[in-house]
Parts: structure tokens; sequence; C-alpha cells
């Protein structure tokens, strides 16, 4: 029994310090900074490392060193450093070695043999950068995804108007491979831009190259960890100083640079790539094989942008790509204190409940008493604003009830009761039987009687009143009563009376004017050439009266007179001609459109005349070159032609259609048919002869002008029979079809 006790004691002792052993196998991870502290980048890479790497297992413990390499940039110092590391982690290496920063990778691959056999994860390093490394096995990392082309169509959204690109990097080895990067962007975006590469300057002439930019410029700031005089930089310090000096806005490839005067950039934080390394290094901590670990694209790319930069520069927000994230924007009030606002915002909407259920209760015990008293005045008021008059009459007790508005309509003092007799006395005794039967007997159909008649006011001027009116059915279901409406209508009355007289004069002056034109244009051309010939007869004729006339100058005067008349004949081949070229208004020109706008000029004729008008046009957008004002006139002439021949023929056929359609030789074709009487023997081929004409007041001109018209747009014109009845005018014109978006 002794004896198990013991061995149980020793049993349990050991399992004590096995424990006590494993606890004492830390983690060892050895931060290798590219750069020295002073760069703020790879400190915030290496801090959310570290704070991933700590929430991941509290036992890791974290090494760190400053390669310097960007100040040091000399193989002597690089070898030193390596030197310095072995000496001090060689005896007792990590189990893991995190490079960061662009410069870190490449002096790791240079000393592979500074600490052999321990997996290295990298940060930082872009596409290019690590393809021309070729990174041995056994490394593996983040790669940096800087897209230079999203910063500078930032650039782009937010200064449209920009013409000029100044570009900036320094003397590095880094500087130079974002040079590169650079011109390779910017040759794709061809000559939009005219860019100027302010590279591997000293810092001073740098600066003063900045001052000389022009406000309406884009200045995209890349790196400066060297400059033309070999002097070593912070990129990010360089950033800033040179964006408060800059005359323009800054951009920029790092987040870093944001926050210190740079608008901007497509960037991704350093804070996320640190964060995806120590994702990698605990993979690999865990048991991964490094080598079997393909470098990673960290996806946490965004466009950012300074709130306080945009307001600077006069940038607009709106410009912004969708997902933006504006920093240091001035929070409003729902940001800082939402717990309140929604708390306030609870309490005023309870209180406007409760407040609310009490006024419906109120609104409730009013409504009734004042629902008819507001609906009799809204109609009243609505009526008299839209200048109408009610009006009831009630046939068993003869009382006729009207708004003030009628008494104003009728010109009646106010204080004047209103009775039926007073109403009708106003009425123009032609239209007295029309008023009486409207207001006083009921219309039996369902659709309210509508009268139009003149009332004679003081002034003894006429005033054209509508009566609308319609019945209200009483205990009986008979009428008992009528209801209706008084409507100034003296300004329609009026307008069409003035367009029915502007119609009648536009047709009387296109006959005129063309008869104008004709003489005008005889008198003009060959009154010339006529007083010429004059001239030249009568010189003739008094070098002959001469006792020794001089044959060479009657010769000339001869000569001369011949040349006039020649003259003469020209003038009047040119007047054959005028009538198909004529001065025009060259445009493009719908015909469909033009279709329609002749049929609405022609509608109130149309209706007058009892026609009805039909349209079967191709929906295929037809234009032509030309005078629109002169090809309305040949269709107005047409259309018209059209309604005078069916002026005869029984209400129910007079129909005109209009149709276009396309042509297989590029022309539209436009159809006028109507059902008229069509065209007699004797007029076919003699409808275009001018002054000829089968109408009793024609002048023959019509159709004469309208076939010039068509003719001097290129196109052709014939009128001829339809087989089902009729007359069908086809006008060609040549035409294109425009294509639609």
């Amino acid at each position: 029994m002794k004896t198990t006790h013991i061995a149980l004691w020793c049993s349990i002792g050991l399992l004590f310090l096995l424990g006590e052993a494993r606890a004492a196998e830390r983690s060892r991870v050895l931060v290798l900074h590219g750069f020295n502290y002073s760069f703020p980048a790879t400190s915030l890479i290496a801090e959310s490392a570290r704070k991933r790497l700590i929430e991941h297992s509290r036992s890791i413990e974290i090494d760190a060193e400053f390669l310097d390499l960007a100040r040091n940039p000399h193989a002597a110092h690089a070898l030193r450093t390596a030197t310095f590391i072995r000496d001090k982690y060689g005896t007792n290496p990590p189990d893991l070695v995190m490079a960061l920063g662009s410069a870190a990778l490449p002096f790791v691959i240079q000393y592979q043999d500074l600490l052999p056999k321990v997996p290295v994860v990298f940060a930082s390093i872009s596409p290019q950068t690590y393809a021309a490394l070729r990174p041995p096995p056994g490394i593996t990392g983040i790669i940096t995804g800087f897209d230079l082309a999203k910063t500078l169509s930032l650039a782009e959204r937010l200064q449209p108007e920009a013409r000029r690109l100044y570009v900036i990097a320094g003397s590095g080895e880094a500087d130079r491979r974002w040079q590169a990067t650079a011109r390779r962007v910017i040759e794709q975006r061809g000559t939009k831009f005219e860019t100027t590469f302010l590279f591997e300057l000293p810092y001073a002439e740098l600066v003063a190259e900045l001052s000389k930019v022009p406000k309406n410029s884009i200045v995209i700031v890349l790196t400066i960890f060297v400059d033309g005089d070999g002097k070593a930089f912070v990129p990010a310090q360089v950033a800033a100083d040179l964006a408060k000096l800059s005359p323009a806005p800054v951009y920029g490839p790092y987040d870093t640079f944001i926050g210190d005067g740079a608008v901007g950039g497509f960037v991704e934080t350093f804070e996320s790539i640190g964060t995806a390394a120590a994702e990698m290094a605990i993979e690999i901590m865990k048991g991964a094989d490094p080598t079997t670990l393909a470098p990673r694209t960290n996806p946490v790319q965004h466009y950012r942008v300074d709130y306080r930069a945009m307001e600077r520069w006069n940038l607009k927000e709106r410009d912004l790509p969708p997902g933006t994230v504006v920093l240091f924007k001035p929070p409003t009030i729902w940001d800082e204190h939402r717990g309140t606002v929604l708390a306030a915002l609870s309490v005023l909407g309870l209180q406007t409940a409760f407040l609310g259920a009490l006024l419906i209760q109120w609104r409730r015990r009013q409504q009734a008493e004042k629902l008819l008293k507001v609906s009799d005045d809204r109609m009243i008021f609505a009526a008299a604003a839209a200048n109408i008059g009610l009006w009831q009459f009630d046939r068993a007790t003869d009382e006729l009830w009207v708004t003030d508005h009628c008494k104003r309509l009728f010109e009646l003092p106010q204080e004047t009761p209103i009775t039926r007799e007073v109403l009708l006395a106003a009425v123009h005794p032609e239209d007295l039987e029309i008023a009486n039967s409207t207001i006083c007997k009921p219309n039996r159909s369902e659709r309210p009687a509508a009268n139009d008649v003149r009332i004679v006011l003081p002034n003894g001027k006429l005033r054209w009143i509508r009566i609308r009116a319609r019945p209200y059915a009483g205990g009986d279901d008979e009428p008992g009563q009528l209801g209706g409406i008084f409507v100034d209508i003296t300004d329609q009355k009026s307008a069409e009376a003035e367009t029915a007289l502007q119609r009648q004069e536009v047709e009387h002056l296109m006959r005129v004017s063309v008869l104008g034109a004709l003489s005008g244009s005889i008198a003009h051309e060959i009154n010339q050439p006529l007083t010429a010939i004059l001239s030249n007869a009568q010189a003739a004729l008094n070098l002959l009266r001469q006792k020794s006339p001089d044959l060479e100058e009657i010769r000339d005067a001869l000569q001369d007179i011949v040349h006039e008349d020649n003259r003469a004949g020209e003038v009047i081949q040119r007047l054959r001609h005028l009538l198909k070229k004529g001065e025009r208004k060259l445009e493009s020109v719908n015909i469909n459109d033009l279709v329609r706008s002749t049929a609405a000029l022609l509608h109130s004729e149309l209706i007058g005349r009892e026609i009805s008008i039909r349209f079967d046009l191709e929906n295929r957008l037809f234009l032509t070159t030309g005078d629109s004002v002169q090809l309305q006139q040949v269709l107005l002439n047409l259309v018209m032609n059209g309604m005078d021949a069916m002026a005869a023929i029984p209400v129910d056929q007079r129909h005109i259609l209009i149709s276009t359609r396309g042509m297989e030789s590029g022309s539209v074709e436009v159809c006028v048919k109507d059902r008229g009487h069509g065209i007699g023997p004797l007029e076919n081929g003699r409808l275009f002869e001018p002054f000829y004409t089968t109408k009793e007041h024609g002048l023959g001109l019509g159709l004469a002008i309208c076939s010039a018209i068509v003719e001097a747009h290129g196109g052709q014109l014939t009128v001829m029979n339809e087989a089902s009845g009729g007359a069908i005018a086809v006008l060609l014109l040549p035409s294109w079809e425009a294509t639609t978006s």
C-alpha cells in the first residue's frame, strides 16, 4: 500500500513538471521594421499585428528590430545590421520572422542564412516588388495592391475640370519603383492630362516647383524616402508638408497621408495589413507549412478622404465614388447624442399622440356642426376663383338661389334680390327662350344640359355666359330642383372668332402673296434689261440722225440691245425656276411630327365641317431636309382640298386618311386620301396648271405652288383617283431614318 501511494505522488509530480515545461515553451516572433521608428506606416502595421497576436495567445513573446534601411541604404550598413541580428538571435532563433515594409523583405532574402529555417511573413509589398524579388520557399505574406489608377480616378471625379497633373516621387529604391508605376498608369490615360513628373528633385527645388502649380491642377504625392541630394525623409511627413504648401489639392496612395492635408486616395489601412499578416503568422504557428501558403492580397481597400481637406479645396462630397469613407467629418447631433435624441423623440411622440387623440375627439364634436358650412364655403370659393357662379332653382316654390359671383357676372347690384325674372331680364332677347328652358325646365337625360347665351350688361355691352343645368330628384323621384353653374366664356368666344378671322386672313394672304411675288419678281427682274434696251435703242436713233453717223457706235448700241435681250430671256428663264427653288430655310424636318402638327392646325375646321381624320403613320423616325413652313403649306393645301371635295357628301362618309411609309429607294411616301367626288375626266392632267381651278372662288394656284415646293425639295407630288372612291395625293420626299437611342 505504501508503494502504491509513492507511485501515485510521483505521477502527479511528473505531470506538474510537464505542465510547467509546456508553459515555459513560449512562441517567439521577431518583427523586422524596414525603416526606423519614425515611419508611421510600419509602426501601424506592427501595432495592429501585435494586438492580433496577443489576442490569439498572451504567451507569445515579440521582439522588434528597426533596420533603418531608408536613411542608410548602403551595403555596409545592411551587412552590419545582419551581423548584429545573427549574433543576437542566432543561438536562440525566433519561431517566426515578420518583415514589415518594402525594404525589409529584400534584406531578409539577401541574408537568407541570417536565421535559417525560420519562416518569414512579410507585409506591405507591392505585386511588382514581389515578382522582382522571387522569394524562396518558406517566405510568404501579404501583398499590398497599391492601385494608383483608382487614386487618380478619385481626383478626376472631384476635379473634373483639371487638365494639369503633377506627380511627385523621390530618388530612393522604393521611390523609383513608384516612378515606373506612375508613368505606366498615366500613359494609359492618353493625352487627357498635361503631366509634369517632379522626380528625384532636391527638396528645396521640389518645394519651389510645387509653389508654381496652378490652382486647378491635380497633385499626386507618391513616396520620398530620399530626395535628389541624397537626404533621407519620412514619406508621410513629406506628404503632410507638401499638402500644406501646395496651391492645389494633393492626393496619395497611402492611408498615412490622410489627416495631415492630403485629400485622400484609394488605400488600404496599415492596420488591416498588420492584422492580415498576423493571421497568416498564427496559421504558421499552429502548424501550417509556410511553403504551401501562397501570398495573399489584403481585401480591405477603400476610397478614403479627409473631409477637412475637401472643405479647404471646396470639393463636393456628392462627387465621391460610392462607398467612400469620409474621415474627420464633424459628427451631427444624431451621431453624438443618438440615445438622447431617440428618447426625446419618443417622449415627444407620446405627447403628440395624446394631444392628437384629444384633438380628434374635439374635432369630431365640432365636425357635425361645421361640415355643411365648410363644404358650401369651399365650393363657392372654388367656383368664384374659376370665375364660375353657382345657382339652384326650386320648381315648386319658384325660388332661385345664386352666389354673389353670379351678381358680378351679370353686373347686378349686390343689394338686388335675384329672382328668375331679374335674371332672365338681363338675357339677350334672341337667347331668352334658350335661357328660360335651361334654367326652369328639367332635362330628362343623364348628361347635364349646357347652352351658351348672351347677356346685355347695364353699359350695353354683351357678355357670353354658358349655362349648365342638372336636375335633382324630389321625394316622388321627379325632378323638383335644378342646379348648375354660370360660366363667363366671353374671352373664349372672342378667341374663337379671332381665330376664325385669322385663319381666313392667312388663307387670303397666302393667295395674295403668291400673286404679289410673281408680279413683283417680273417687274423687278425684267425692268432693268428693258430699260437698258430702250436706252440703247434711243442712242442708236440719235446716231442715225447725224449727217455722218458713227457706224461703230451704232453697232455697239445694237450689240448692247442684243445682250440685254438675252439678259431679259435669262431673267424669264430664272422666273420659270423661281417656284422650284426659291429661298428656303433648310433644317431637319420630322415628317410624322409635321403631319400631326398640320392636323392640329385644322382641328377646329375639321370639327366645323364634320369631317374625321385618321392616321396610319409608320412607326419610324423619317427625317428630310427642307423648309418646314413650306412643307406644312403643302400638307395644309392637300388636306383643305380633300375637305372641300367632301362638302356635298353625307356626313358619315366624310373621312380623310393620312399615311406615311418608307420606300426602298430611301424616300418617304405621304398619302392624303379623301372620300370626295374624285377627279373628273376634264380635270385630269390639268390640276397642276397655274390658274386652273374647279372651285367657284379658287385662284388655281394651290396645287401649282405645292408642286413647285415639293420639286424644290427634290420630291414629287401626284394626284389621282382612288379605286375605292375619292382622290389620293401622294407626296414623295427624300428622307433618311434617324436612329433612336
